[in-house]
Protein backbone atom coordinates (compact mmCIF):
# COMPACT_ATOMS: atom_id res chain seq x y z
CA UNK A 1 0.00 0.00 0.00
CA UNK A 2 1.76 3.42 -0.59
CA UNK A 3 1.17 6.61 0.72
CA UNK A 4 -0.20 8.48 -2.05
CA UNK A 5 -3.52 6.44 -1.36
CA UNK A 6 -3.65 6.98 2.40
CA UNK A 7 -2.56 10.39 1.92
CA UNK A 8 -5.73 10.53 -0.52
CA UNK A 9 -8.01 8.65 2.11
CA UNK A 10 -7.20 11.25 5.15
CA UNK A 11 -8.22 14.07 2.56
CA UNK A 12 -11.55 12.31 1.64
CA UNK A 13 -11.70 11.97 5.75
CA UNK A 14 -10.85 15.53 6.74
CA UNK A 15 -13.25 17.04 3.47
CA UNK A 16 -16.38 14.68 4.15
CA UNK A 17 -15.83 12.89 7.75
CA UNK A 18 -17.65 10.04 8.67
CA UNK A 19 -20.79 11.01 6.57
CA UNK A 20 -18.86 10.50 3.75
CA UNK A 21 -17.47 6.89 4.84
CA UNK A 22 -21.35 5.79 5.69
CA UNK A 23 -22.73 6.86 2.85
CA UNK A 24 -20.12 5.49 -0.01
CA UNK A 25 -20.81 2.23 2.06
CA UNK A 26 -24.41 2.04 2.83
CA UNK A 27 -25.88 -0.93 2.23
CA UNK A 28 -28.58 -1.25 -0.79
CA UNK A 29 -32.03 -2.62 -0.41
CA UNK A 30 -32.03 -5.27 -1.92
CA UNK A 31 -28.93 -6.88 0.80
CA UNK A 32 -30.68 -5.28 4.05
CA UNK A 33 -33.64 -7.28 2.96
CA UNK A 34 -32.22 -10.52 2.81
CA UNK A 35 -28.96 -10.13 4.59
CA UNK A 36 -30.02 -8.40 7.69
CA UNK A 37 -32.73 -11.00 9.18
CA UNK A 38 -29.95 -13.89 8.12
CA UNK A 39 -27.76 -12.06 10.52
CA UNK A 40 -29.87 -11.57 13.62
CA UNK A 41 -30.38 -14.94 13.15
CA UNK A 42 -26.60 -16.03 12.96
CA UNK A 43 -26.46 -13.88 15.99
CA UNK A 44 -28.78 -15.14 17.51
CA UNK A 45 -27.56 -18.68 16.89
CA UNK A 46 -23.66 -17.89 18.11
CA UNK A 47 -25.51 -17.04 21.68
CA UNK A 48 -27.60 -20.05 21.58
CA UNK A 49 -24.56 -22.40 20.50
CA UNK A 50 -22.66 -21.08 23.15
CA UNK A 51 -25.12 -20.69 26.05
CA UNK A 52 -25.07 -25.11 24.98
CA UNK A 53 -21.59 -24.85 25.97
CA UNK A 54 -21.91 -23.25 28.39
CA UNK A 55 -24.13 -25.35 30.21
CA UNK A 56 -23.86 -28.89 28.78
CA UNK A 57 -19.61 -28.68 28.96
CA UNK A 58 -19.33 -26.26 31.80
CA UNK A 59 -17.59 -23.52 29.80
CA UNK A 60 -15.91 -20.53 31.81
CA UNK A 61 -16.68 -17.03 30.58
CA UNK A 62 -13.33 -17.16 29.21
CA UNK A 63 -14.54 -19.74 26.78
CA UNK A 64 -18.10 -18.66 26.21
CA UNK A 65 -16.65 -14.97 25.58
CA UNK A 66 -13.92 -15.74 23.41
CA UNK A 67 -16.71 -18.46 21.09
CA UNK A 68 -18.71 -14.92 20.33
CA UNK A 69 -15.49 -13.19 19.82
CA UNK A 70 -14.30 -15.72 17.25
CA UNK A 71 -17.49 -16.53 15.80
CA UNK A 72 -18.12 -12.41 14.76
CA UNK A 73 -15.15 -11.50 14.04
CA UNK A 74 -15.01 -14.55 11.52
CA UNK A 75 -18.19 -13.37 10.11
CA UNK A 76 -16.98 -10.42 9.55
CA UNK A 77 -13.79 -11.60 7.18
CA UNK A 78 -16.01 -13.55 5.38
CA UNK A 79 -18.58 -10.73 4.73
CA UNK A 80 -16.13 -8.05 3.72
CA UNK A 81 -14.44 -10.48 1.38
CA UNK A 82 -17.69 -11.92 0.05
CA UNK A 83 -19.85 -8.88 -0.32
CA UNK A 84 -17.17 -5.92 0.72
CA UNK A 85 -18.17 -3.47 3.76
CA UNK A 86 -21.96 -2.89 3.23
CA UNK A 87 -22.12 -6.84 4.41
CA UNK A 88 -20.41 -5.78 7.52
CA UNK A 89 -22.49 -2.86 8.46
CA UNK A 90 -25.22 -4.90 8.23
CA UNK A 91 -23.26 -7.68 10.91
CA UNK A 92 -22.77 -4.65 12.89
CA UNK A 93 -26.39 -3.47 13.32
CA UNK A 94 -27.29 -7.31 14.29
CA UNK A 95 -24.79 -7.32 17.02
CA UNK A 96 -25.83 -3.95 18.48
CA UNK A 97 -29.59 -4.87 18.48
CA UNK A 98 -28.80 -8.10 20.34
CA UNK A 99 -26.04 -6.75 22.80
CA UNK A 100 -28.50 -4.05 23.46
CA UNK A 101 -31.29 -6.62 24.62
CA UNK A 102 -28.78 -8.69 26.72
CA UNK A 103 -27.62 -5.39 28.25
CA UNK A 104 -30.81 -3.93 28.94
CA UNK A 105 -31.90 -7.62 29.73
CA UNK A 106 -28.68 -8.26 32.43
CA UNK A 107 -28.56 -11.37 34.37
CA UNK A 108 -32.30 -11.79 34.17
CA UNK A 109 -31.38 -13.20 30.60
CA UNK A 110 -28.89 -16.60 30.38
CA UNK A 111 -27.03 -14.46 27.21
CA UNK A 112 -25.63 -11.98 29.47
CA UNK A 113 -23.78 -14.71 31.41
CA UNK A 114 -21.60 -15.68 28.29
CA UNK A 115 -20.19 -12.20 27.99
CA UNK A 116 -19.78 -10.60 31.66
CA UNK A 117 -16.94 -11.55 33.39
CA UNK A 118 -17.01 -12.20 37.30
CA UNK A 119 -13.66 -10.40 37.60
CA UNK A 120 -14.82 -7.61 36.22
CA UNK A 121 -16.90 -6.51 38.87
CA UNK A 122 -18.59 -4.07 39.60
CA UNK A 123 -19.24 -3.24 36.07
CA UNK A 124 -19.14 -6.29 34.20
CA UNK A 125 -21.40 -4.51 31.48
CA UNK A 126 -18.55 -1.28 31.20
CA UNK A 127 -16.08 -4.52 29.86
CA UNK A 128 -19.06 -5.43 27.69
CA UNK A 129 -19.79 -2.59 26.13
CA UNK A 130 -15.73 -0.86 26.05
CA UNK A 131 -14.92 -3.96 23.86
CA UNK A 132 -18.06 -3.61 21.52
CA UNK A 133 -17.04 0.31 20.87
CA UNK A 134 -13.48 -0.66 20.22
CA UNK A 135 -14.30 -3.25 17.78
CA UNK A 136 -16.70 -0.95 16.06
CA UNK A 137 -14.03 1.92 16.45
CA UNK A 138 -11.56 -0.26 14.94
CA UNK A 139 -13.59 -1.70 12.21
CA UNK A 140 -14.48 2.10 10.59
CA UNK A 141 -10.25 3.06 10.96
CA UNK A 142 -9.23 0.59 9.46
CA UNK A 143 -12.05 0.85 6.78
CA UNK A 144 -11.39 4.33 5.67
CA UNK A 145 -7.55 4.35 6.02
CA UNK A 146 -6.46 0.59 4.79
CA UNK A 147 -7.51 -1.58 1.93
CA UNK A 148 -10.17 -4.67 2.24
CA UNK A 149 -7.31 -6.44 2.95
CA UNK A 150 -6.22 -4.79 5.86
CA UNK A 151 -9.09 -4.65 7.00
CA UNK A 152 -9.87 -8.46 7.17
CA UNK A 153 -6.57 -9.20 8.46
CA UNK A 154 -7.38 -6.89 11.92
CA UNK A 155 -11.02 -9.04 12.05
CA UNK A 156 -8.93 -12.21 11.82
CA UNK A 157 -5.61 -11.14 14.15
CA UNK A 158 -8.20 -9.21 16.62
CA UNK A 159 -10.73 -11.95 16.52
CA UNK A 160 -8.67 -15.13 16.61
CA UNK A 161 -5.87 -14.10 18.43
CA UNK A 162 -7.39 -12.55 21.21
CA UNK A 163 -10.02 -15.09 21.29
CA UNK A 164 -7.45 -17.94 21.92
CA UNK A 165 -5.45 -15.92 24.05
CA UNK A 166 -7.81 -15.23 27.10
CA UNK A 167 -9.09 -19.25 27.43
CA UNK A 168 -4.98 -20.10 27.17
CA UNK A 169 -4.03 -17.58 29.81
CA UNK A 170 -6.91 -18.69 31.88
CA UNK A 171 -6.33 -22.11 32.20
CA UNK A 172 -2.63 -22.50 31.14
CA UNK A 173 -1.38 -18.80 32.12
CA UNK A 174 1.69 -19.04 35.00
CA UNK A 175 3.28 -16.03 34.20
CA UNK A 176 1.28 -13.25 34.25
CA UNK A 177 1.56 -9.56 34.12
CA UNK A 178 -1.14 -6.63 34.97
CA UNK A 179 -2.39 -4.84 32.27
CA UNK A 180 -3.67 -0.98 32.49
CA UNK A 181 -7.21 -0.28 33.21
CA UNK A 182 -8.95 2.50 32.42
CA UNK A 183 -11.31 4.17 34.79
CA UNK A 184 -11.29 1.06 37.25
CA UNK A 185 -10.16 -0.05 40.16
CA UNK A 186 -10.54 -3.83 38.92
CA UNK A 187 -6.98 -5.15 38.61
CA UNK A 188 -6.25 -6.84 35.82
CA UNK A 189 -3.59 -9.50 34.32
CA UNK A 190 -2.20 -11.61 30.90
CA UNK A 191 0.15 -13.99 30.98
CA UNK A 192 2.64 -14.82 28.58
CA UNK A 193 1.19 -17.85 27.78
CA UNK A 194 -1.97 -16.49 26.55
CA UNK A 195 0.09 -13.71 24.52
CA UNK A 196 2.02 -16.89 22.91
CA UNK A 197 -1.28 -18.26 21.79
CA UNK A 198 -2.30 -15.17 20.46
CA UNK A 199 1.17 -14.83 18.35
CA UNK A 200 0.67 -18.42 17.11
CA UNK A 201 -3.33 -17.73 15.92
CA UNK A 202 -1.86 -14.29 14.35
CA UNK A 203 0.73 -16.47 12.14
CA UNK A 204 -2.53 -18.18 10.93
CA UNK A 205 -4.69 -15.22 10.58
CA UNK A 206 -2.27 -13.28 8.21
CA UNK A 207 -1.36 -16.61 6.59
CA UNK A 208 -5.15 -16.82 5.98
CA UNK A 209 -5.66 -13.29 4.78
CA UNK A 210 -2.52 -13.70 2.20
CA UNK A 211 -3.56 -16.37 0.69
CA UNK A 212 -7.05 -15.42 0.05
CA UNK A 213 -6.42 -12.47 -1.47
CA UNK A 214 -3.38 -14.35 -3.67
CA UNK A 215 -0.11 -12.58 -2.19
CA UNK A 216 2.99 -14.65 -1.56
CA UNK A 217 3.69 -16.71 2.14
CA UNK A 218 7.06 -15.20 4.15
CA UNK A 219 7.16 -17.16 6.82
CA UNK A 220 10.02 -14.80 8.59
CA UNK A 221 8.22 -11.56 7.90
CA UNK A 222 4.69 -13.59 9.46
CA UNK A 223 5.96 -14.45 12.69
CA UNK A 224 7.88 -11.17 12.87
CA UNK A 225 4.05 -9.56 12.61
CA UNK A 226 2.41 -11.79 14.55
CA UNK A 227 5.22 -11.15 17.33
CA UNK A 228 4.32 -7.22 17.03
CA UNK A 229 0.41 -7.94 16.93
CA UNK A 230 0.87 -9.98 20.21
CA UNK A 231 3.04 -7.53 21.96
CA UNK A 232 0.07 -4.42 20.83
CA UNK A 233 -2.47 -7.01 21.96
CA UNK A 234 -0.07 -7.81 25.78
CA UNK A 235 0.22 -3.98 26.20
CA UNK A 236 -3.28 -3.05 25.29
CA UNK A 237 -5.86 -1.61 28.01
CA UNK A 238 -8.12 -4.08 29.71
CA UNK A 239 -11.48 -4.06 26.98
CA UNK A 240 -9.49 -1.86 24.31
CA UNK A 241 -7.95 -4.96 22.74
CA UNK A 242 -10.09 -4.93 20.17
CA UNK A 243 -9.02 -1.50 18.88
CA UNK A 244 -5.22 -1.66 18.58
CA UNK A 245 -5.22 -5.42 17.49
CA UNK A 246 -7.23 -4.32 14.63
CA UNK A 247 -5.39 -1.73 13.67
CA UNK A 248 -2.23 -3.38 14.44
CA UNK A 249 -3.37 -6.33 12.09
CA UNK A 250 -4.17 -3.61 9.42
CA UNK A 251 -0.98 -1.82 9.52
CA UNK A 252 1.45 -4.59 9.33
CA UNK A 253 -0.30 -6.32 6.26
CA UNK A 254 -0.33 -3.23 4.34
CA UNK A 255 2.70 -1.86 4.95
CA UNK A 256 4.82 -4.97 5.92
CA UNK A 257 3.57 -8.23 4.13
CA UNK A 258 2.46 -7.24 1.29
Amino acid sequence: MNNEMVLDKLSDFCKHGLDFFFGENFPDTILIFWLFPLMLFIVFMVLKIDLFFQKEYDWKVAYTRKFFHFSIFGLAGLLQYLWGISAVFILGWSVSVWMIYLLLKGSSTAFYSLLARPNDIPHPSRYIVYPYIATFLGGVVNNIFFPSLGAIAGYLVAGFGDAVGEPVGSKFGRHKYPVFNWGSSVKSYRSIEGSMAVMTVSMIAFTCTLYAFGYPLDLFKITIAALLAAIVEGISPHGWDNFTSQITGAILMSYFLI
